[in-house]
């Protein structure tokens, strides 16, 4: 493979998670720090992987056209409106 989008064409969901979580935390699923060359080279992995297959882009995400994804603060703000909405029925259900 010669460069880094062909690798991120060949991970699988499953390993871009788990790179994904890594880079977010800085540790590995064993809880071991990553290195600052582990962190540069996982984040360009998760980038690369984003931008091939991240069809629904979170806020701060890459899209698929390799442009940062940011939404609207409206839409933000609904998004966590919806959230503590579920976690108010989840504690009247408890």
């Amino acid at each position: 493979m010669s460069n880094i989008n062909e690798y991120a064409k060949n991970i699988s969901p499953e390993l871009y998670q788990k790179l994904s979580t890594a880079v977010e935390t800085g540790k590995w699923l064993d809880g071991a720090p990553l290195s600052e060359e582990q962190k540069a080279h996982s984040l360009q992995l998760v980038m690369a992987y984003q931008k091939q297959f991240n069809i629904d882009p979170d806020h701060f995400t890459i899209a698929q056209n390799g442009e940062i994804y940011m939404q609207p603060k409206s839409e933000l703000k609904k998004q966590f409106a919806s959230a503590d909405d579920k976690d108010d029925l989840h504690l009247l259900k408890l």
